[in-house]
């Protein structure tokens, strides 16, 4: 028998979960050793207070995730478990090529366990329109919710009805790409910067124009004389840890390519994926210049690669454009 106990002050609705919850962080941690004996379903109960009932759900979620088994008349153990060996943090390559072109975020076994949880959570608590709905204009508010709380975080006052929930950074780059670049025109951009605007604009046959950077990012100057030689449409920029550079633009910089976009009235698209991982990083370009930027963030590089949802900021002059094409090229965001 065990000493650890599970603290009744943590216990939150669903009971049974928030209890198994508590026991897969103490295996996890080590605090229950593989083997160990948990105690029996009346025993627990009156210890924290709680019914039977309650008890044994949470045993029984605890035997779904394979954390524990149960032994008829000997009571409930920690399952030994089978650790899979966990994949070197830089992983092998083939041949003498490095490349630099995919962000893949460190993951430890808590990403899993935690990404496990939610989703159990989700099996237990799945709303039929979750599953049922394919209406791509018909956000379900309680997502547009988290979407504005998110992006305040990040930096951004917007409203929901300019938010769109994407499938990813990838798609929100794509959607804001094709509301504001047209087949034949150009836009501008760092000259190494993102790998995904070569074919996306070979896809889409816009036209990319490389420009120079400094350990600040892109140039001002440069941009600026961009848009008097050339008819640029809009720039992409990645202020926040450039790929491959790793360059973080400060507020001056943002401030500066702002000005130069609304002096030539130009849209500007902000990469902002790896912005939240920036302890006190600036402002987003997005708030200097909120009434011409199409601001892109997601989750697969700060939570999980798999996780693939994103959100697309857009201002009210391209919010049509934006549902028009979110609509042809991706229909909609997964709901679930």
């Amino acid at each position: 028998m065990t000493l650890w106990r599970p603290d009744p002050a943590l216990i939150r609705r669903p009971a049974y979960q928030s209890l198994a919850d508590q026991f897969a962080r103490a295996i996890h941690d080590g605090r229950l050793a593989n083997g160990a004996r948990l105690p029996t379903h009346r025993r627990l109960a009156d210890d924290l207070k709680l019914s039977v009932q309650t008890v044994s759900r949470a045993y029984e979620e605890l035997i779904r995730r394979g954390l524990v088994s149960g032994e008829i008349g000997r009571g409930s153990f920690v399952q030994t478990q089978r650790r899979e060996p966990e994949p070197p943090y830089l992983p092998e390559r083939l041949g003498e090529v490095i490349d630099l072109s995919i962000l893949k975020p460190v993951c430890e076994p808590m990403h899993l366990e935690r990404l496990k949880q939610a989703l159990g959570w989700l099996a237990e608590n799945l709303p039929s329109t979750s599953a049922l709905s394919f209406r791509p204009n018909m956000v379900f508010p309680r997502h547009r919710a988290v979407a504005v709380e998110w992006l305040r975080l990040c930096g951004l006052d917007v409203s929901a009805q300019n938010v769109s929930l994407t499938n990813g950074a990838t798609a929100g780059m794509t959607v804001a790409l094709m509301s504001v670049a047209p087949p034949g025109s150009t836009v501008a951009t760092e000259a190494i910067g993102h790998h995904t605007l070569i074919p996306l604009a070979r896809y889409l046959g816009f036209n990319l124009e490389g420009l120079p950077i400094d350990d600040n990012g892109l140039i001002p100057e440069a941009l600026d004389e961009a848009c008097r030689l050339s008819d640029i449409r809009a720039v992409f920029v990645q202020p926040s840890v450039i790929n491959p550079t790793a360059t973080l633009m400060n507020a001056a910089r943002r401030e500066q390519i702002a000005a130069v976009a609304r002096r030539h009235d130009i849209a500007i698209i902000e990469n902002d994926v790896l912005g939240p991982l920036v302890e006190g990083r600036p402002p987003p370009v997005a708030a200097f210049a909120p009434e011409r930027t199409l601001y892109v963030t997601s989750f697969t590089k700060i939570v999980l690669p798999g996780l693939r949802i994103g959100y697309l900021a857009a201002p009210d002059r391209y919010v049509a454009a934006v549902a028009n094409r979110h609509l042809v090229s991706n229909w909609m965001a997964t709901p679930m």
